[in-house]
């Protein structure tokens, strides 16, 4: 499993902090026991480091090293119910466009309940919307960068490189046609809006426990590498991890793959079943390279780490 960039948090979002009690926070039951949560974003430690190549079961198993220079996103709509108590929910509908390489030390917080009744809330949701007006900038993140992602309704931009001494670019349709490619760069914006719900910690039951008169730290997590998974994840991550076919995308060989150029690549050609890929299970049709970027996009949100959050709906 991985380490990952936060482990604490401090109250840093704009309206970030809220009260449990007398709002739609709270939860009703009179004496009932109370405690607090504290809900904060978690980078996964890909999103900083990059990839390394290797045999490991989380390195680039096709030699490549991956960088990121950019990863942006934006996160909220936090949401918790218990199906034991109806009454019982927290809620915080704010959104917050977020640079994932720059949280603040100790972490960003998207939302605070006190006093709310301590049960367990099974089922847990968030959002990784795309970016509108009403959108908030996040500490970290660079006017510029913000405007941006508001103005394309970006839910996810990414920009970095894959590098590899002896890589090479392949024709899609005729791999034996290669050129040296020893380093390749991709800049993808995604409007890729999808909820994230029915989330649960990679062991044990769904969702979290408010402690009777104590804090629960709840961390929806980001992850930094589904894009070159060999299969669409669903559960937990049992795959290989391969670039090659970032560099194979490259049909103009100027050192960039992108979109549009993934667009016109067929996925059957990039992702064959003999070297391992299966992209059933998709929340969108993978018909191109470009498809299997945005279905990757929408599978980013997990909780706890390494948990899943397996239910996943389209937003527009």
């Amino acid at each position: 499993m991985r380490k990952h960039l936060m482990t604490g948090a401090v109250c840093v979002a704009l309206s970030a902090c809220e009260t449990g009690t007398d709002d739609a926070s709270s939860s009703s039951g009179g004496a009932q026991a109370k405690g607090n949560a504290q809900i904060f974003l978690e980078a996964e430690d890909t999103i900083p480091e990059g990839l390394e190549p290797g045999d490991g079961e989380e390195n680039i198993q096709d030699g490549w090293t991956v960088r990121y220079d950019k990863f942006l996103a934006v996160v909220g709509n936090f949401r918790a119910t218990s199906s034991a108590n109806s009454q019982a929910s927290l809620a915080k509908p704010d959104v917050l466009v977020v640079d994932l390489r720059s949280l603040p030390v100790g972490g960003l917080v998207l939302a605070e309940f006190t006093d709310v009744a301590a049960i367990r809330y099974d089922r847990v949701g968030y959002d990784i919307p795309n970016a509108s007006a009403s959108s908030t900038c996040a500490p970290g993140i660079s006017a510029d960068d913000c405007a941006m992602m508001k103005q394309n309704g970006y839910s996810i931009f990414i920009e970095g490189v894959i590098s590899k001494t002896d890589g090479q670019s392949c024709s899609p349709t005729q791999p034996n046609q290669c050129v040296a490619a020893a380093e390749v760069r991709f800049r993808w914006g995604l409007a890729a809006g999808t909820a994230f719900d029915d989330c649960a910690p990679p062991e044990g039951d769904s969702g979290f426990s408010i402690p009777t008169g104590g804090t629960a730290q709840v961390k929806p997590t980001i992850h930094g590498d589904h894009w070159f998974f060999t299969n669409i994840t669903q559960g937990e991550e049992i795959t290989e991890r391969k670039a090659q076919w970032i560099a194979n995308g490259d049909l103009d060989h100027d050192g960039e793959t992108t979109l549009a150029e993934l667009g016109q690549v067929a996925a059957s050609d990039v992702f064959p079943a003999s070297e391992g890929y299966n992209l059933s299970g998709a929340i969108i049709p993978v018909n191109t390279a470009r498809d299997y970027v945005e279905a990757q996009a929408r599978t980013l949100g997990d909780f706890q780490g390494e948990g899943e959050c397996p239910t996943r709906r389209i937003l527009d």
